[in-house]
């Protein structure tokens, strides 16, 4: 049996946060044509072929570790047909919506709770029970959280932590990104090499890589802006500000993609 589906063994043994409180009303039911990754369908909705995405959630990207269980566990809770409920699209012009299985089991609230996804802090109805969700599997550290899912743990990773995030910048946040940053703490007496290691927003747009050889002796203030680095200050220079003041998580990822830490706000 390959290491793929004993993950996905393991996640359905474990998982102990399923049905919804509340399921609501209507929908369309959809025929499943296709998972396109863990987070997104193709489905066919009386006669019409449409790409869904699922509405709080976000998964792995294709590129990064846990896609493919992902994926596969999202082609496993959806089956042959699933019940729609959204009326809204994104930018990219896919319905955004929940998912319903025969059972009325909510689909993103199950990958969540088997640690397949994260819960984004977008507003919507299930946000509150998606966040709990995540809370419980990232404390249980199933799924995406289990601690060498993706490798080897990186020496210090039981040492290092993120320590704060300042969201919210002073004044206008587009115009002063080295107002907002966010803190990376050594907890043990001698330094960490952080060459590899990387932080994460909830989007999949906003990446940074520690650069290499950097090594963290006690704390390093990472700032969204521009600038020149130094021992405990190191520049993400986004074209954009990172983290969102309305609610956020903070990843923290060692070389092999391993989630260090997790910092939500």
């Amino acid at each position: 049996m390959n290491r793929t589906i004993l993950l996905l063994a393991a996640l359905w043994l474990a998982a102990c946060t399923t049905s919804p409180a509340t399921v609501p009303d209507g929908g369309d039911t959809a025929e499943v044509l296709r998972v396109l990754d863990g987070d997104s369908l193709l489905v066919d909705v009386n006669g019409t072929e449409t790409e869904v995405r699922l509405l709080g959630i976000n998964a792995p990207e294709r590129d990064e570790c846990f896609a493919d269980e992902a994926a596969m566990l999202l082609r496993e809770l959806s089956g042959n047909r699933v019940r729609l409920v959204g009326t809204e699209t994104d930018r990219f012009g896919r319905l955004l919506g929940y998912a319903y299985t025969a059972a009325d089991l909510s689909v993103g609230h199950e990958l969540v709770s088997r640690g397949a996804a994260i819960a984004l802090s977008i507003d919507h109805p299930e946000r509150n029970r998606f966040k709990a969700a995540e809370q419980e599997a990232f404390t249980a550290r199933r799924g995406r959280w289990e601690p060498e899912v993706c490798g080897p743990a990186a020496d210090g990773s039981e040492a290092v932590v993120i320590a704060g995030v300042l969201e919210d910048a002073p004044g206008d946040d587009a115009a002063n990104a080295n107002g907002e940053w966010i803190e990376v703490a050594n907890q043990r007496g001698e330094g960490v090499s952080l060459g590899g290691w990387s932080i994460q927003d909830e989007s999949s747009s906003h990446r940074f890589a520690f650069p290499p050889g950097f090594e963290l002796n006690q704390t390093v203030r990472v700032f969204s802006g521009c600038g020149d680095a130094t021992a405990d200050s190191l520049y993400w220079c986004d074209d954009d500000p990172v983290w969102n003041n309305g609610g956020d998580t903070a990843y923290l990822l060692d070389p092999s993609g391993n989630v260090v830490d997790r910092f939500a706000f």
